[in-house]
């Protein structure tokens, strides 16, 4: 008989899932989805998905524009990186 997966198991928060709930956060305060979003800053679609799921790393042109287009400020978008960042060091 195997052993099951340990399921309390906490999975350590990257900036990158930090920076997505924030923005995906912002997003649904707005009832935006991707596709405005991506449009509001100027990517397509596929490039804003790319971003907010990590696989490419934002620009910092695209976060100001992001905070602008979603009327919050910036430092919205990065709230708890810091902390993040503490934990893992």
């Amino acid at each position: 008989m195997q052993n099951s997966p340990d399921r309390t198991t906490v999975v350590p928060m990257t900036y990158q899932m930090v920076l997505r709930g924030n923005i995906k956060a912002a997003m649904a305060r707005r009832d935006w989805l991707g596709q405005k979003t991506a449009e509001s800053i100027g990517l397509t679609p596929a490039t804003f998905s790319s971003r907010l799921h990590g696989r490419t790393e934002w620009r910092m042109n695209e976060l100001v524009g992001l905070a602008r287009a979603l009327d919050i400020p910036f430092s919205s978008l990065v709230e708890g990186i810091d902390s993040e960042l503490a934990v893992s060091a």
